[in-house]
Parts: C-alpha cells; sequence; structure tokens
C-alpha cells in the first residue's frame, strides 16, 4: 500500500499563488511534511518504510526569495548560498512542530496537462533530486523520500498536485493527487502538534527526570526522532542505560521506557513497565 498525500487549505492557497505568479515559468517551494504511520504502535526507533506510512501530510510550505530563483519553462532552480537561508527557516518550524520534516520537494510543470510524472536525468527531478534526498533520509532513519509536482488540470487551467515516492528498491512510485483538507482538520492537527518542550506538563517532568539521572551520575543524551518522538538514554559508568521513548502526544499516550544492561560483554534489553518516574536506580542494580 502506498500513503495518500494530503494538503492543508492554507498551505495549498500559497503553493497556487505562487506557480501563478511564476508562471508559464516553472515555480517551486519547499514543503514540510508530516508521516502519519498506518500502525499506532509502530516502533519510533525503527527504519520508516514507504509502505508503513499511512499519510504524508503537507502542513506548510516556505516561499523561497523571488531574487533567489531561477524561473525558465522547462527548469526551475535557486542561486548558490539559498539553502543556508532556507536550511535556517526550516529548522525554526522543526523545532516548533516536531513532526514536519523536509523529507520532499515540490515544483510545477506548467506545461502538463491532466497529470505528469517526475523527469529523468543527470539533473532531473529523480536523479537530481529524489534519489540523493532518500539517500540523506536513509541517514535519518526514513527509507524513502518524496517529490510533488503540480501540474495544470485537465482543462488545461488551475493546478493539480501529484505525489511521488522512492521505494525501498530506489523505484518511483506514484501517489496520486494530493487531497486539500482543512486547517483546522485532523491531520493539521496532528501534523502542528507543539514540541514537548512547549508543553508545560512535558517540560517540567522531563526537567525532573533528567536532573535525577544526573544526581544519580548518569549522563544523559536527548535524540528526536520521525513523528515527533523524542529518545533520551541516560548512561551509567558500567554501561547500562535507561532508555525513554516520549511521544509528542504524552500524557495521553504512554512513555516507553526500557532497561538496558550488560551481561557476558553484551547489552540486553527490556521493557520496563509502570510510572517512568519509577525506580530505575535500583533496577539497574540487578546486574548479574
Amino acid at each position: 500500500m502506498t500513503p495518500t498525500p494530503v494538503v492543508s487549505d492554507f498551505a495549498w492557497r500559497q503553493i497556487v499563488r505562487e506557480l501563478d505568479r511564476v508562471a508559464p515559468a516553472e515555480g517551486l517551494l519547499v514543503p514540510l511534511v508530516a508521516l502519519r504511520p498506518r500502525a499506532a504502535d509502530a516502533n519510533p526507533c525503527a527504519m520508516l518504510e514507504l509502505d508503513a506510512i499511512a499519510e504524508v501530510i503537507i502542513a506548510a510550505v516556505l516561499l523561497v526569495p523571488r531574487a533567489r530563483q531561477e524561473n525558465r519553462l522547462a527548469r526551475v532552480s535557486v542561486l548558490p548560498e539559498t539553502d543556508d537561508e532556507v536550511g535556517r527557516r526550516i529548522e525554526a518550524q522543526v523545532a516548533r512542530f516536531p513532526r514536519l520534516r523536509a523529507c520532499a520537494y515540490l515544483h510545477s510543470h506548467p506545461f502538463a496537462t491532466g497529470r505528469t510524472a517526475p523527469s529523468r536525468g543527470a539533473s532531473g527531478d529523480v536523479e537530481g533530486h529524489m534519489l540523493p534526498l532518500w539517500h540523506r533520509s536513509r541517514a535519518a532513519g526514513l527509507n524513502t523520500s518524496f517529490s510533488f509536482i503540480a501540474c495544470r488540470g485537465t482543462a488545461g487551467h488551475g493546478w493539480r498536485l501529484q505525489g511521488f515516492a522512492i521505494d525501498r528498491s530506489g523505484r518511483v512510485v506514484d501517489l496520486g493527487f494530493a487531497r486539500v483538507v482543512a486547517n483546522r482538520g485532523p491531520e493539521i492537527d496532528f501534523a502542528l502538534q507543539p514540541a514537548l518542550d512547549r508543553q508545560p506538563i512535558a517540560r517540567a517532568l522531563l526537567r525532573h527526570w533528567r536532573r535525577r539521572q544526573r544526581r544519580l551520575g548518569r549522563r544523559v543524551r536527548t535524540d528526536e526522532l520521525f513523528g515527533g518522538w523524542r529518545r533520551l538514554v541516560a548512561r551509567d559508568r558500567q554501561g547500562g542505560a535507561v532508555v525513554l521513548l516520549v511521544p509528542l502526544d504524552f500524557p495521553a499516550a504512554p512513555v516507553r521506557r526500557f532497561l538496558v544492561t550488560r551481561r557476558d560483554g553484551r547489552a540486553v534489553e527490556r521493557r520496563l513497565d509502570g510510572s517512568w518516574l519509577g525506580p530505575e536506580e535500583e533496577v539497574l542494580d540487578e546486574r548479574a
């Protein structure tokens, strides 16, 4: 199964205005997408595969400054050093809404009517953009990349947004046309959930847990995972660790808590039940 592409009404209006502005030349925007998994209990630490994604949600788009674009009839590009400026804006949005990811491209094929497809060749959509992005995404735990291409409607006017993805074999998969959804609908609420640090209850509990681990002499490391999950690893001097996987929906959704111990020179992991503020210091002393 392939994921369904959706786009917020606000983002779609921004896309149309920008593409109309540069038409009949090609236009581009930077989409920020959230990936809704099919399984509610999906492992946030595992590689995220294309067929495990239910929806690709374009919740926001960033405009590339006009003076930084080179728009032509069958090609669009950006001037050097644009990536740094756009990258800072992406980081600010992701810090605020950690389910968003810059794992997609978005541009137009104003010469195409009804439907379109990614171009091929060294500087084309597939080899030039989608495949390099796929390799970068795999390093971050996502085994795919996305491209959204706007074409003209079947009557030759208006716009339709068609989604494409790379599967685990490196082939291009057509996801169909994006569905426009309400700005305050469930898809966009899912995508734009604030970061844990912006939620008072979660922020206070996370701060308390970190301080407790440091008092116990443990080093704490924090990682951000796809889907807005946060992984906190508290290691002791003997190689053991307590690992917390904190969902963005916390406290409505439970924290997953694991104990990692060293036995016979290898790491042994087991799931812990009960409160995530429980007595890890006693549990870690159970090594045999």
